[in-house]
């Protein structure tokens, strides 16, 4: 086992990077540590006959990395205008409708395209689906989305588009 993680720590940490690149090293880290969980947990059904160990550690980070991301969106998400509670501060508020403000300001598509990714989770590829645009395009103006948003915040202008 330990031959097996000092060969393929690095192809899987560089799978579930790719994958969660959005959020910490701790949880890269933590998804490989749960690719090697499960591969210890399963190496005897390895049939090498039909691939290798580094194919299946390959798809098992993959996998792992995928049902990460997908329990960490709905965490990592800012609730922009859901119920306020009184846990909140004022200050957390004010932050909130600040930035939903400067998100605004950019209009259509560009907002929507930052509140999919951001709010809501979506995949680049699943809003360019929606749009009917490549995905590289999205990601091109998500980018300069964000240089807008960040203008617009540092500077104090919120202006409407």
């Amino acid at each position: 086992m330990r031959l097996v993680m000092k060969e393929y720590t690095g192809l899987c940490y560089y799978i579930a990077k790719q994958k969660l690149a959005d959020f910490s090293a701790e949880e890269i880290e933590e998804c490989v540590s749960d690719v090697f969980l499960a591969f210890y947990h399963q190496y005897t059904a390895i049939d090498l006959e039909r691939g290798s160990i580094k194919g299946f550690l390959a798809v098992l980070s993959r996998r792992k990395a995928v049902d990460r991301w997908r329990k960490l969106a709905g965490k990592e998400t800012l609730p922009l205008q859901e119920e306020i509670t009184a846990a909140d501060t004022l200050e957390q508020q004010e932050d909130r409708q600040i930035l939903l403000d400067a998100v605004r300001a950019l209009g259509d598509p560009d907002g929507k395209i930052l509140l999919l990714k951001y709010y809501f989770g979506y995949p680049s590829k699943k809003i360019a689906e929606v749009y009917g645009l490549q995905e590289n395009t999205v990601n091109q103006k998500i980018r300069r989305s964000l240089a807008k948003v960040k203008a617009i915040l540092e500077g104090g202008v919120c202006y409407e588009a």
